[in-house]
């Protein structure tokens, strides 16, 4: 039985009075390798303008990304945050959505690249491409503020979860299925498949690595919240994460469909 235990403490180091969190650290680690591995893909695949264009794009990009993770998630949450308004820009504690930094990160490159008057897809394979990685780091962040976690389990695998941090249904339980472990490990893997198909398809077609890995995880994220005790919200029986997940899905099914008839 492999037991897996919360760290002693969420905060990694001081900048003078200011505490940076194990959770900042993995996320900026993960952007920071997003950004330095597209451009080397890029590179590889196309040419020194579209890293240029990379580059150009990733500010914003990565700046209205975190707001609409945040926003997401304080939209789920807005009674807490009504009262705790200060909190809403705290998010060395926690609570960023994946689909919100999906949507705002996709819109604002897609707005940006039609101003620049560029092949759009090209770019959103570059940005699909690095995600998968880029969130199987992120995951940790969960496991440093001890969240993302599933039901309770005494398998193999199994996580302790401080009472603190426990569902008031589940305040009996000590030991929870890893889900932020489940959902990095499938993105890890997610990764690789997608760059062996970046790389090694002969008749590679624009747009295929964007909607495979719309497709593929969203069914990650199905799988995971399946499991899941700490979904913000629910529609009905249905974990918010998990209807945004079908509806991702859905648009995944679609751009497939059309860049196989509409080869770029």
């Amino acid at each position: 039985m492999f037991t897996i235990y919360p760290i002693n403490n969420p905060v990694a180091f001081m900048i003078f009075n200011f505490p940076v969190r194990w959770y900042g650290v993995a996320l900026a680690s993960s952007i920071f390798l997003g950004i330095f591995l597209g451009n080397y893909f890029i590179l590889k695949k196309y040419s020194k303008f579209e890293s240029d264009i990379f580059i150009d794009s990733i500010f914003p990009v990565v700046l209205s990304s975190i707001v609409g993770a945040r926003l997401f998630y304080v939209l789920a949450e807005y009674e807490f945050y009504f009262k705790n308004p200060r909190e809403i820009i705290m998010i060395n504690h926690g609570g960023l959505s994946i689909f919100g930094a999906i949507l705002f990160g996709i819109l604002t490159l897609f707005f940006y690249l039609k101003f620049k008057k560029v092949a759009i897809l090209k770019y959103f394979d570059i940005f699909a491409l690095v995600m998968p990685l880029c969130q199987s780091i992120g995951r940790y962040g969960n496991y440093f503020n001890q969240e993302a976690f599933g039901l309770p389990t005494n398998g193999f695998l199994r996580l302790f979860v401080d009472e603190a941090y426990r569902p008031e249904e589940f305040l009996n339980f000590s030991f929870f299925h890893p889900t932020f472990l489940y959902e990095s490990i499938l993105n890890f893997i997610l990764f690789f498949v997608l760059l062996f198909i970046f790389f090694k398809t002969k008749k590679y077609r624009t747009g295929l690595i964007f909607s495979l890995y719309l497709i593929f995880y969203s069914l990650i994220r199905l799988f995971v919240e399946s499991i899941r005790v700490d979904s913000i919200f629910n529609l009905g029986f249905l974990p918010v994460a998990s209807f945004l997940s079908i509806v991702t899905l859905f648009f995944g099914v679609i751009i497939l469909i059309y860049i196989k008839k509409h080869p770029v």
